[in-house]
């Protein structure tokens, strides 16, 4: 007996068995594919809406780590408004017009823990004022042992 048939044969019969379960996974990573594809060109839509309204718009980009440990600046609202994001480079990010903007955002830092899987730290919403120029970039930040947030252009 061919040792390549046997598996062949295996594999058939788990799939058919299975049935339900691989098109229910289908359907699953299809419909994950499509939303994100939907979520990106209406961020990319409201993005571009924005920049037509205020060409000289400037960046803020948001920080965010990923690794053992993770950290990210959420923002809520930009003047009262829900922001206009966008992605860059892989770094994520909203518009604002020029001059003074009144944000809404909170940070969250997640940790390997001793009794639990993570411990998360978050602030409370937080309401800042920030100061931008035309056509300028930002990066929003915390910095954990001062425990605050930071705002300081960089550049293009």
């Amino acid at each position: 007996m061919d040792p390549y048939t046997d598996i062949g044969s295996q594999i058939t019969s788990v799939i058919q068995q299975n049935i339900y379960v691989f098109i229910v996974m289908a359907v699953v990573i299809v419909g994950s594919i499509v939303f994100n594809i939907v979520r990106m060109r209406n961020m990319k839509k409201k993005g571009g809406d924005f920049l037509r309204q205020h060409p000289d718009a400037a960046r803020i980009f948001l920080t965010t780590k990923a690794l053992i440990t993770s950290e990210a600046v959420t923002v809520y609202t930009v003047d009262g408004e829900a922001p206009h994001n966008f992605v860059e480079n892989g770094k994520t990010g909203f518009y604002v017009a020029p001059g003074r903007s009144s944000v809404q955002m909170s940070y969250a830092y997640t940790r390997p823990g001793v009794l639990h899987k993570t411990v998360t730290t978050t602030t409370d919403v937080v309401d800042k004022v920030l100061e931008t120029q035309p056509n300028c970039s930002y990066l929003l930040g915390f910095d954990r042992k001062e425990e605050c947030f930071t705002f300081e252009e960089i550049s293009n």
